[in-house]
């Protein structure tokens, strides 16, 4: 099978994507709002309770999902004109590993060995949220069976972390927004930090490798590779 990666993709294909990708997310809740409010005006003309619990907590939940969005797209805007300042670690791996568990929580699970005794340069909750991040697109854009494969290799240079979904066959596609606002965030992360991001497609298969740097800088990002 011939692999065909993002490396051709500029930064300003990635950022369209990922415009893209948040338009196409923020429209699931926001439907999600206009169903339950227009079931509420018709409760309320029918002399029934405005809300029951289950539409409240509908409503409450597509509201958070917004807000999170909101946040998201904030801090890539503030990191894309440097106004957004990158703590530089220490960080250990197998703990921001655990912690991302947490926050995939049931709906992903995130399989494989969990790193030991890897520490680096890395902002420590922003890598955690990248993890999360790229278990949630490699799910989404996989077989989507809600489990990823996580593995890692450490080396003097940088640590390279793989997340894979499906199995892969003689069919590849393009990143592109549908990967979700997840995948665009966590990537654009990873740069932040120093690092690089690769991602090959096919049907129902994704392989999302991510490498940080064990020095800061040791790793010149100029866009994407396929190394």
């Amino acid at each position: 099978m011939t692999l065909i990666h993002d490396a051709a993709l500029t930064e300003e294909d990635y950022r369209r994507e990922a415009m893209g990708a948040f338009a196409h997310e923020v429209r699931t809740p926001l439907t999600s709002i206009r169903m339950v409010m227009e079931l509420a005006r018709r409760q309320s003309a029918e002399g029934q309770l405005l809300l029951d619990s289950e539409l409240a907590e509908m409503l409450t939940s597509s509201v958070d999902d917004l807000q999170h969005l909101a946040d998201d797209l904030q801090e890539a805007s503030r990191m894309e004109r440097g106004k957004l300042a990158i703590s530089h670690g220490p960080c250990d791996l197998g703990a921001a590993v655990e912690a991302a568990r947490g926050l995939t929580g049931r709906e992903i699970e995130i399989t494989g060995p969990v790193p030991q005794a890897i520490h680096g340069p890395w902002d420590v909750p922003r890598l955690v949220r990248a993890i999360a991040g790229f278990a949630t697109a490699a799910n989404r854009i996989g077989n989507g069976s809600g489990k990823v494969r996580f593995s890692h290799k450490a080396s003097p240079r940088a640590t390279r972390l793989t997340f894979e979904s499906g199995t892969a066959g003689p069919e590849t596609k393009a990143v592109s927004a549908d990967a979700g606002f997840a995948f665009f965030r966590s990537r654009q992360l990873i740069v932040a930090m120093g690092g690089e991001v690769v991602c090959t497609r096919g049907e129902r298969y994704v392989k999302i490798v991510a490498d940080l740097p064990q020095r800061r800088g040791s790793i010149a990002v100029e866009g994407t590779r396929t190394g």
